[in-house]
């Protein structure tokens, strides 16, 4: 059976049921944005000459990790889980970005941030593809 977690509207006076899934997965791209905003602000900052800690950026990209942890670490090959760790928590630029880009590609893989969805179609197949969706 789903969990559903019940939000009310307090502008409505209705009752919003939601799945907790989609609130968790609402709340891992919150996460993400967060610190794409942060790594934004810093590069407007290092490219406008200013210079800036990248300490933010370190806290948003560890806050996002640990959003994700514990379903990285039951799909994540233990020295893999091992590696990112390390990488979210040097202060080094290059190593925080390779971090990000890890755990954005696992997102990709479980269809969270994945744009092209839909399957492609094989028009050389048409009457293959034709039987396979008749009922």
């Amino acid at each position: 059976m789903e969990e559903r977690i019940t939000m009310v509207d307090f502008n409505n006076e209705n009752t919003i049921t939601t799945p907790a899934g989609d609130v968790v997965k609402i709340l891992i791209l919150q996460r993400r944005n967060d610190f794409i905003e942060a790594l934004e602000a810093y590069r407007k900052q290092q490219n406008s000459g200013v210079s800036s800690d990248i300490y933010i950026v370190q806290a948003r990209l560890y806050s996002f990790f640990l959003e994700l942890s514990a379903s990285l670490y039951r799909t994540m090959k233990p020295e893999d889980f091992e590696e990112l760790k390390l990488l979210l928590e040097s202060k080094i630029y290059e190593d925080l970005i390779r971090g990000f880009n890890i755990i954005n590609m696992w997102l990709d893989e479980k269809k969270l941030i994945r744009l092209d969805t839909k399957n492609q179609y094989d028009r050389r197949r048409a009457e293959e593809e034709n039987k396979a969706y008749k009922v």
